[in-house]
């Protein structure tokens, strides 16, 4: 059983295919044929009783016509009447009460004999008689003179011919099926795993040479149609993930090279000269520990990314109010920025947000440190909170220089900035954002920006109630 488990597990699809239907088909046919044989054969079996009880009521109605009185002589005169309702290859005896046959009619072609049995009631039995199937039907005669027993036997050949018939018929028939089956299965099995095979075959090209043009769709829009499209689908995405990650990787090595390379030049500097003149010293270590904190921060934002990546779903128990948050944000960014004007508009609410406070407020920090950047030192910007359709919403408005429309749908993606020059002078490494909305989607939260060129920026963030 185990080899053939595994040869099973060996063969191709196709050919599962072609043996599975063949199969199914031979093992149906051959099930409703025994079925149709059994019932002919009853039904053939029944006639065969039929006639042997014919025999038997012709008789009967013989002996009635006689009256009571039937006599020996009478018995004897029944002889041309079985002669005339004989079959060939039928039997008909009479006995007397005491099992002594009084006459025969049976063909040249002789049943092999019966033994006499005495009946009380009409009887019709199958048995055998020699080598051969037999019905054998029995009925009493009985009258004031004459008391005895006529028998027919009725040998069942015919029956037996037509069983052998039908049972070699539906052999033929059945392997004619099996045959028939199996190649029209192996044809039809071929069409329909053809995509399968195209599927495998642009797996192992991509495999082995990288992305590739997408799979032409069957005509037939089935599940291996779903499949192929499927398919496609994901290699759409999977080559934009890769083109994404690719660029990731440039864009992070472009953002470590520059302050690397910085402070490879100003500690070359402090090398060659720079040990003796203090200005140039200075001037020099000020400019290091500058890039250094970047390179930190660069890094510190990365593995906040690649944490956000490796999270599957927000804290279940999560619950922030946003007006205490942003409150507490406010604080510590007048901390920093005592000298920029903030203006809050914050709706009196009770519901708490499904959120951690502590991604939330990195999130305005995120929104509000943009804010600071991209809007000029006198004009103030402001926080607003309000609620929406089971949602706290928040949306930070700065009066800056505005996002164009073609760059609104990037401005999420990592290292992606508006202004290059300008963001990494300020400090940016086009990271906040992303960071945002990778925090915001845990909670199943979302981000949306309005912005139009020379008037300002609006980010609104929205956020479930964690009620």
């Amino acid at each position: 059983m185990n080899k053939l488990k595994a040869v099973w597990n060996r063969l191709s699809l196709r050919w599962k295919w072609t043996i599975a239907g063949a199969a199914t088909i031979f093992v149906t046919f051959s099930i409703f044929s025994l079925i149709l044989i059994t019932a002919m054969s009853q039904w053939m079996l029944q006639e065969e009783e039929n006639s042997v009880n014919s025999i038997l009521n012709d008789l009967s109605q013989f002996y009635e016509s006689r009256g009571p009185r039937v006599t020996t002589d009478d018995v004897y005169e029944s002889r041309d009447l079985l002669e005339q309702i004989y079959e060939k290859g039928q039997t008909i005896r009479l006995y007397n009460q005491d099992g002594f046959e009084l006459f025969v009619i049976q063909s040249e072609e002789r049943v092999s004999s019966v033994p006499f049995e005495p009946v009380q009631t009409r009887r019709i039995d199958k048995g055998d008689a020699g080598q051969q199937e037999v019905l054998i039907g029995r009925s009493p005669i009985r009258s004031q003179q004459f008391n005895g027993y006529a028998e027919v036997i009725h040998p069942l050949n015919q029956l037996q011919s037509m069983q052998a018939y039908m049972i070699l018929l539906s052999i033929v028939l059945g392997l004619g099926s099996l045959f028939i089956s199996g190649i029209v299965a192996y044809l039809l099995s071929g069409r329909l795993i053809a995509p399968v095979v195209s599927l495998g075959r642009a797996m192992k090209k991509t495999q082995n040479e990288g992305f590739q043009k997408q799979l032409e769709l069957p005509d037939v829009q089935d599940e291996i149609g779903g499949l192929v499209e499927i398919f496609n689908d994901m290699m759409d995405e999977l080559e934009s993930t890769f083109t994404k990650q690719r660029q990731f990787v440039e864009d992070a090595s472009h953002e470590l090279r520059t302050p690397i390379q910085i402070i490879e030049g100003h500690l070359s500097l402090i090398n060659r000269w720079g040990k003796h003149d203090p200005e140039v010293l200075e001037e020099s270590l000020g400019i290091s520990i500058q890039e250094l904190d970047r390179i930190k921060r660069l890094v510190n934002e990365l593995l906040l990314l690649s944490k956000a990546d490796r999270e599957v779903g927000y804290i279940q128990d999560a619950r922030a109010f946003p007006n205490e948050v942003i409150q507490s944000v406010i604080k510590r960014i007048n901390g920093i920025y005592s000298y920029r004007g903030i203006r809050t508009e914050l709706e009196d609410s009770k519901h708490a947000g499904k959120i951690d406070p502590l991604h939330l407020e990195q999130v305005l920090i995120i929104l509000i440190e943009n804010a600071i950047k991209y809007s000029p030192e006198t004009e103030p910007f402001t926080i607003r909170s309000t609620t929406d359709k089971g949602y706290c919403v928040i949306s930070v408005e700065d009066n800056g220089p505005g996002i164009a429309p073609e760059h609104v749908p990037k401005i999420f993606d990592r290292f992606y900035r508006v202004d290059k020059a300008r963001s990494r002078n300020e400090g940016g490494n086009g990271l906040g954002l992303s960071i945002a909305k990778k925090l915001l989607d845990l909670y199943q939260g979302e981000i949306t920006v309005k912005s139009k060129v020379n008037k300002g920026t609006s980010m609104i963030i929205k956020i479930p109630f964690a009620d």
